[in-house]
């Protein structure tokens, strides 16, 4: 990877922790949001040690970069230490510069700061992760314990996420039921925002011609779309005809320039359009295959 996309990688991974830290610090941390992970199993542990809560999470997380280095080796190491520390490094900055942790909060009516704090905090904490995540990096902590579940246990990996995640949640509904459900309303919103921010940008569509008139088609994706196509052969299945099916990939407006187009050269055309989630290869994320 060159120094450019190297730096530019590691910046969104810095604002990826630095998002997943506000909304851990100002929004669950306060009202005490257990959601899961490391972050989680630090609000439990606080009370009952007397450590402050970014101290906690930066040991536990230097635990799990140990033992994930043990288990999976020197590259998941290299890919998770940097988010691994600065995440609760960041904590303990706050606590040393003596920043509430009821600034945002306090802004808020008092009758909506449980809401306001599931909400905020889901978005940025979801946010954040799915930025880290994009960048091929991960937060480390709870992920080795996950990630450990589903190597040696043969426990399929989301399995191990809501089984983990699920405990850590009961625990502290023990402690708030009320936050236990509020908690339950911001793994949703996390998980809904990680998704979106993982593959922002990257979803494309597909498309599958089948049409009298495949050069003409052709030629106007490769010269003026500048995309690259794929020709199979295919039979009708009524017919017995050979025919050449085009397969090409587009992002969202090219997509409406070539459904124009091949309506304007054959109007008999048929078209399958796919909404894909994610495409990587030559012309889509280069970054991500280096």
């Amino acid at each position: 990877m060159k120094f450019k996309e190297k730096f530019k990688s590691y910046s969104l991974i810095t604002l990826g922790v630095f998002a997943l830290h506000i909304g851990f610090y100002f929004f669950l941390q306060p009202i005490g949001l257990v959601i899961g992970g490391m972050m989680g199993v630090s609000m439990l542990l606080e009370p009952m040690i007397s450590i402050s809560v970014g101290t906690i999470y930066f040991v536990l997380n230097i635990v799990a970069l140990i033992l994930g280095a043990t288990l999976f080796g020197k590259e998941f190491f290299v890919r998770t230490i940097y988010a691994t520390i600065l995440a609760p490094l960041l904590v303990s900055v706050f606590e040393l510069l003596e920043i509430s942790d009821w600034l945002v909060l306090d802004q808020i009516d008092q009758n909506n700061h449980v809401l306001i704090a599931a909400l905020g905090g889901g978005v940025l904490v979801g946010l954040g992760i799915g930025l880290v995540l994009r960048n091929n990096a991960t937060t480390g902590g709870m992920d080795v314990f996950q990630k450990a579940i589903n190597q040696y246990l043969k426990v399929p990996f989301t399995v191990a996420v809501y089984v983990t995640d699920g405990i850590i949640i009961l625990f502290g509904m023990l402690v708030s039921f009320q936050n236990g459900i509020f908690a339950i309303f911001t793994m949703f919103i996390t998980a809904f925002m990680i998704n979106k921010t993982a593959i922002m940008g990257r979803s494309a569509f597909a498309l599958m011609i089948i049409s009298e008139k495949t050069e003409e088609i052709k030629k106007y994706i490769l010269k003026d779309i500048d995309r690259g196509l794929t020709f199979l052969k295919a039979t009708g299945g009524y017919t017995g005809h050979e025919k050449e099916l085009v397969i090409t990939t587009v992002n969202r407006q090219e997509l409406y320039m070539l459904k124009d187009k091949i309506s304007e050269l054959d109007p008999k055309a048929f078209t399958l359009i796919f909404n894909t989630k994610e495409v990587l290869g030559d012309g889509f994320h280069r970054n991500d295959i280096s």
